[in-house]
This record gives C-alpha cells, sequence and structure tokens, in this order.
C-alpha cells in the first residue's frame, strides 16, 4: 500500500502546480493554460484528489475549466441580505453562485 500513497501525494503536489500554473497562464497563454487543466483534472480522477479550497473557486463546474475574473470569468455581487456573489463563466455560460453572509 505504501507506493500507492506514495503516487498519491506525489500526484497531489502535481496538480496543485499544474493548477496554479494554469491560473497564472490563463491571460498571457490560455490555450496552455487549458490544457493543463485538463491535465490536472484527469490526474485528480484518476488518483481520487479533492481540490484545495482556495483553488476551488477557480475552477467552472460546467466546462471544467479554469475561472480567472476578467480573463474568462464575470463577477458580480448582488444587493440582497445576505449578498451572494455570483461568477459566471465567458465559455460555457455557467453561472457559480455563493452567499457572502452568515445565515
Amino acid at each position: 500500500m505504501k507506493p500507492q500513497r506514495k503516487d498519491r501525494e506525489g500526484a497531489a503536489a502535481v496538480v496543485r502546480l499544474l493548477t496554479e500554473s494554469a491560473v497564472r497562464l490563463s491571460s498571457s497563454d490560455p490555450e496552455l493554460a487549458k490544457a493543463q487543466a485538463a491535465l490536472a483534472r484527469k490526474l485528480r480522477l484518476r488518483f481520487n484528489i479533492r481540490l484545495d479550497p482556495s483553488l476551488r473557486r477557480f475552477a467552472c463546474r460546467g466546462c471544467k475549466g479554469i475561472l480567472v475574473p476578467g480573463v474568462n470569468a464575470r463577477v458580480r455581487l448582488g444587493h440582497g441580505k445576505p449578498p451572494i456573489l455570483r461568477v459566471t463563466c465567458s465559455d460555457c455560460g455557467h453561472v457559480n453562485r455563493k452567499s457572502l453572509g452568515m445565515p
């Protein structure tokens, strides 16, 4: 079992690096960023790895791509109680909503 655990830990590190790199490259080279995001997703599925919460907000649930506000995503803040943050993917049109207040 130990070799599998080492493989999973190594894959988790690679997934983290690929995802962070895809976020950084999305404004300058979107095709490379998309390829890196796809590779990171394949590794996550193969080794059953969860994405870090800090990086989870950069993932679109519709097209499984990387979201970068201002580049391929639109961010809007609602005027309700509690306020709702809406992130719309420019590629597929999927809207991610997150409540910002305490219930």
